[in-house]
């Protein structure tokens, strides 16, 4: 019997894929996170395993019930993951219900080193021989687990998804990436005829070559739910607080008084515990005239790109998102890739900065990664350019000499449109020809020189990825109510998506 934690892995599709694991290879759940809603529907199937809810996971609330003895993380744990402490106290932005002052530094840091201990304490009772991800990390306490299980040489295993929609691949975590992608992607593996692809990826390659944007399947998804447009266009105030308003009556109407199960907040007022639907609604208000006097900075300090500039074209990531903490590592700090790029720019380059869409929308927490210092730190470099809301990004993308990005779709349409691309993250096509990914200034300067000389991603480049991209990938869906994928078979993807797991060996990379 393998012993088994399966994390974040919500919808019926999980339980079908453990369902089939457990017949086919003795597969046994031990350890189950998911949201509240799905406790029961996980507990019928697989009576025995520990459920955990994955808020209560995040603010750290099973601590206070655990049956384990837990001790503290070690000098030596806590050294080996110091580089994890802060990409993981990053993460914890999404928690705080003050922008940066409801859940100030010390407590991050022993939020961090209390995840740390739970997660070991588990490790050590329940003995599992692998841990599969939905997705990658995304909610702190997955990302503890993580880091727990790389320290203690625990085989992970998990999915990610790509521009098109119903299509995942596995891989032990999204550092390494997949070794099967790299080795599919080489000349003699990829020399076959590219209509062996299957026919979903030979639209979406041609739809991607003739200039259709890559929106990736969960923020269409976003797109219907909060019917918001792809452009900059902001709603009034009044609707702003109106949605907010309403979405408390919910709420209340859900729960009374009680927080929210699914929430993340934590309580500025009761350390370790969700934040009350009154503090949650008041986070939530002052978030929306927050994020419109950031609006009101932005474009104070927008200007019109110039036709006769060369310049390299950064299109910021909506925080707080898992595309950029823990995906971009370091380069979570998006601040941090503008003076890299600023560092290295060949001279008389500009560097074009364009906000995300959504990041000062009102249904998010956008605020609580931007403050008038970013806005006004972009603006000290002469080099850099803050491009106004309402520009088109396609445009831009077509202009630039070059495209950064951390692990953004934009980066896949400048692939496809054979400009450069910039990596500062662990994109699902960071191994397409033509995509760079940055580690130091002085490699940097060296690419730019290169794509000075002429340098570009060629069609045959991107046409071999997505042949070897089709060998590695299944179809399959990672959170189900999150997706714009309802074209995909819930069974054959569950047994694609199971079938993947259990023939892949418990060590590979």
């Amino acid at each position: 019997m393998k012993r088994l934690f399966y994390i974040e892995c919500s919808g019926q599709i999980w339980r079908d894929i453990a369902l089939l694991c457990q017949q086919k290879a003795d597969w046994e759940p031990i350890l189950w996170t998911a949201s509240h809603d799905q406790r029961g529907a996980v507990l019928k199937v697989f009576p025995n395993v520990s459920f955990v809810a994955g808020p209560d996971a995040a603010l750290g609330l099973q601590h206070e019930n655990s049956i384990w003895r837990i001790f503290p993380p070690s000098v030596e744990m806590l050294t080996a993951l110091a580089p994890a402490e802060s990409i993981a106290l990053h993460m914890m932005d999404r928690m705080d219900p003050g922008c940066g002052g409801g859940f100030p530094h010390d407590a991050r840091r022993r939020h961090w080193h209390s995840l740390l201990a739970w997660w070991n304490a588990a490790i050590d009772n329940l003995q599992p021989d692998q841990i599969i991800f939905s997705i990658a990390p995304h909610v702190v306490f997955d990302y503890a687990l993580l880091a727990v299980a790389r320290y203690r040489k625990i085989p992970t295993v998990m999915f990610e998804r790509l521009g098109l929609p119903g299509w995942v691949f596995p891989m032990a975590d999204y550092e390494t990436g997949s070794p099967a992608l790299r080795s599919a992607l080489t000349p003699a593996a990829t020399s076959g005829d590219l209509e062996e692809m299957p026919e979903a990826f030979r639209i979406w390659l041609e739809r991607s070559l003739g200039g259709g944007e890559a929106v990736p399947a969960n923020f269409q998804k976003k797109l219907e739910r909060y019917r918001l447009r792809k452009d900059q266009s902001l709603p009034s105030l009044s609707r702003s607080i109106v949605h907010e308003l309403k979405r408390a009556v919910v709420l209340f109407l859900r729960n009374g008084f009680q927080p929210a199960p699914n929430s993340y907040l934590r309580s500025a007022h009761w350390p370790h515990e969700r934040a009350g639907p009154l503090e949650t609604l008041t986070s939530r208000i002052s978030g929306v005239f927050a994020k419109r006097k950031l609006i009101r900075l932005h474009d104070k300090l927008a200007r019109q790109p110039d036709a006769g500039d060369d310049y390299v074209f950064l299109a910021l990531h909506y925080q707080p998102e898992r595309a950029t903490v823990p995906m971009g590592g370091v380069f979570g700090d998006q601040l941090l890739i503008v003076d890299t790029l600023v560092a290295a720019l060949p001279a008389g380059w500009k560097l074009y900065v364009k906000e995300h869409p959504w990041q000062l929308q009102p249904f998010g927490r956008g605020e609580v990664q931007r403050s008038a210092e970013f806005y006004n730190r972009l603006r000290r470099h002469p080099q850099v350019v803050l491009i106004p809301r309402g520009e088109e990004t396609k445009a831009l993308v077509r202009g630039a000499k070059a495209v950064a990005t951390v692990t953004g779709s934009v980066g896949w349409d400048a692939l496809c449109a054979r400009i450069p691309v910039l990596l500062f993250g662990a994109a699902w096509y960071r191994d397409c020809p033509g995509a760079y990914s940055v580690v130091a200034i002085a490699d940097l300067k060296a690419e730019f020189q290169l794509i000075r000389g002429g340098k570009r991603p060629t069609v045959e480049g991107v046409r071999r990825f997505c042949h070897a991209l089709a060998k590695v990938c299944v179809p399959g869906v990672l959170e189900p109510e999150l997706e714009s994928a309802d074209h995909v078979s819930h069974s054959e993807a569950s047994a694609n998506m199971a079938k993947v797991l259990l023939e892949r060996p418990s060590d590979a990379p």
